[in-house]
């Protein structure tokens, strides 16, 4: 499976007025945990956020096989860094929670479904800390082996050599977003993205990469 990320002009659909925007760290503001569940020793939560679009019923505590909704596996979203450097999460921790994905993928099956309005799944272990939003007002169907690709590149490619510390990958139609960050982080809403989405035209680089499924 291939997919890219690109730093593109973004055309978004109509949304909630919460929508993260391309580049915006985003930070659950009074947190709830509706659930909480784990793959080895990376945890994974279900939660709710205040900030996030309007209520819908919580997903499961880990990402299950979709039966509805709309898949988006493979889609391109658009990469952003989080500035300044210092304090983003070790990248080879986000490896962990990545080869935890690729093996739930092997095990659980290649798809899970997220729930219109606002739900989130977030995946924490040791300093990194990623997590999906479906900020649709639809429901979602993704894929492990994406997701875990985006941690990686996320984390490996938005570092202090990048001036960065962490950052996000916004769907080219917003519906969706990753965000890779370190687990103690609260993003400030001054940090402002290393590489943003231009509608002028300009030509910008596609970094292509290969997803590829784990095997039993």
């Amino acid at each position: 499976m291939f997919f890219s990320f690109a730093a593109l002009a973004v055309s978004l659909l109509p949304l909630a007025s919460a929508a993260v925007a391309p580049g915006t760290p985003f930070a659950c503001e009074n947190k709830q945990v509706l659930s909480t569940s784990y793959i080895g020793k990376v945890k994974v939560e279900s939660l709710s956020c205040s900030n996030a679009l309007s209520a819908a019923p919580p997903p499961a505590a880990a990402p299950q096989p979709a039966d509805d909704g709309t898949n988006v596996c493979g889609a391109q979203c658009a990469t952003n860094c989080f500035n300044p450097s210092g304090g983003g999460p070790n990248p080879y921790d986000c490896q962990v929670i990545a080869d935890s994905l690729n093996y739930s993928n092997s095990t659980d099956g290649q798809q899970f479904n997220l729930t219109g309005n606002g739900s989130a799944i977030a995946m924490t272990y040791s300093t990194c800390e990623t997590f999906i939003v479906d900020q649709a007002q639809t429901n979602l169907t993704y894929c492990r082996d994406d997701w875990a690709s985006l941690t990686n590149y996320l984390a490996f490619n938005c570092q202090s050599t990048q001036n960065a510390h962490g950052g996000n990958c916004v769907a080219n139609d917003g519906r969706w977003f990753v965000q890779v960050q370190n687990s103690t982080q609260t993003p400030s809403s001054t940090s402002v993205p290393a590489s943003t989405s231009t509608a002028s035209g300009t030509p910008t680089i596609t970094v292509t990469v290969t997803a590829t499924s784990s095997s039993s």
